[in-house]
């Protein structure tokens, strides 16, 4: 008979290779520990400068230092940094934080810090900072062996809280207190294992992120009708980082504390501000968008009034307690603010205003540390804690209430877009970091 036609052996197709366990795992891991050594560096660094110095303008210029490299980063996070791969860049701000709090602990081994190399370690450190967080905030492109209900970035973001505010904050004020160099000596070893952790895995963007990636960035503009809720946020920072800039000089010489209390103080704040954040939609659910961050804005300022007024060294405890209520209700004004952006905002938010919206409230915060050295040179750092942390926050619910009430969001709705900011980043890690600073 004719001869059987041999079967022809054939390959199965080739499967997209699933992006390891690890590499997911290995971008929580460095985020936590990178948050360990942001928390140490965040108490040490005020500590050391006001070792140096007692003058506020001077301590102030450091913290605002630190938080300038947010507004660089917001500039170039539309068009270049995206396009970066993401290890490169990870990789990129833990050697530089790295680098940076090593000559800090040169510096403070030898006694041979000045302010001008405070001020250059501050800005190189919250420039490290600025970029992981970029690179963190986007991590939901990332490729995942199995779906993540609440979002990586969001997963991010609370376990460097974790390691920021119960580890980081309360280890620098005992680690400065035993000799002022071990906790820039241990935060190198900690940013360094980030970055080698941050390096190894390799997960790629996958099709749809790496067009959005390459596409011109969209015009740096804030959209129609968020002009208000984007002024309220600004204030109600800049009131913040006014209180933030002097923290320490009232910590140690109107409180009285020492250098682990001072780590533990940052730590409740940082406690207080995620409380407040978490707090903020059931406020806006009951009081409204527009009632609510006014309400918030001016429990602020009152609990800064208060924590100056009732200030002691004999007994800080109430003095601590208002400026952890502050820092909540900060918090909690914030978050209601950027709802109502996302509200009156609606589809026209686009990637450009939302950037738009941090370049203006990113750049308040340096500008009101500034703000507080200033009035506190001039009045004291008490009266500074008062109105430089006050009054911006009566400006912020002032603000709120002046918004058009015929556009405002009602209780539900401003529950629903709470929820919707917070799926897009609303309770940021970096907010809280700054509240912690």
């Amino acid at each position: 008979g004719p001869a059987r036609p041999r079967p022809v052996a054939t390959r199965p197709a080739p499967q997209p290779r699933k992006p390891l366990v690890g590499a997911l795992w290995g971008l929580r891991a460095s985020s936590v520990l990178a948050a360990v050594g942001e928390g140490v560096v965040a108490t040490a660094l005020p500590l050391l400068t006001a070792a140096l110095t007692r003058d506020p303008l001077s301590v102030a210029a450091v913290i605002a230092a630190a938080h300038l490299p947010w507004v660089v980063v917001t500039l170039l996070g539309g068009g270049l940094l995206p396009r970066l791969e993401r290890r490169t860049v990870l990789g990129t701000a833990h050697t530089l934080r790295g680098g940076a709090v090593a000559v800090l602990a040169w510096a403070a081994a030898g006694n041979s810090e000045t302010l001008g190399k405070l001020v250059t370690a501050a800005f190189v450190i919250g420039l490290g900072e600025a970029l992981a967080d970029h690179v963190e905030d986007g991590a939901d492109d990332l490729p995942a062996p199995r779906p993540q209900p609440s979002g990586l970035a969001r997963a991010l973001r609370s376990g460097g809280m974790v390691g920021l505010a119960v580890v980081g904050l309360p280890v620098g004020g005992l680690l400065y207190e035993k000799l002022p160099p071990v906790p820039f000596v241990a935060s190198v070893f900690v940013f360094c294992l980030a970055g080698l952790i941050a390096l190894l895995p390799r997960a790629p963007l996958g099709s749809a992120p790496r067009e959005r990636a390459m596409a011109p960035p969209p015009p740096l503009r804030l959209s129609p009708g968020t002009t208000r809720p984007t002024a309220v946020a600004a204030a109600q920072a800049l009131g913040t980082s006014a209180v933030l800039g002097v923290l320490v000089l009232f910590a140690l010489d109107d409180l009285g504390l020492g250098a682990p209390s001072f780590g533990v103080l940052l730590g409740a704040l940082a406690a207080g501000a995620t409380l407040g954040g978490l707090a903020a939609p059931e406020v806006g659910r009951v009081l409204g968008a527009r009632r609510g961050t006014a309400a918030a804005a001016l429990v602020a300022a009152l609990a800064y009034a208060v924590a100056a007024a009732v200030s002691s060294p004999s007994f800080p405890l109430p003095s601590a307690v208002a400026l952890v209520l502050g820092s909540a209700a900060g918090m909690a004004t914030g978050v209601l603010a950027r709802a109502e952006l996302h509200a009156r905002g609606g589809r026209r938010l686009g990637a450009g205003g939302l950037r738009a919206f941090h370049l203006v409230v990113w750049s308040a915060i340096p500008l009101g540390a500034l703000v507080g050295g200033l009035v506190a040179e001039a009045f004291g750092v008490a009266v500074a804690v008062a109105l430089a942390g006050g009054v911006p926050a009566v400006v912020a619910a002032a603000l709120a209430l002046s918004l058009d009430q015929r556009r405002s969001t009602s209780g539900p709705n401003t529950g629903k877009w709470l929820t919707a900011a917070d799926k897009r980043g609303a309770v940021a890690r970096d907010r809280a970091r700054g509240g912690a600073r």
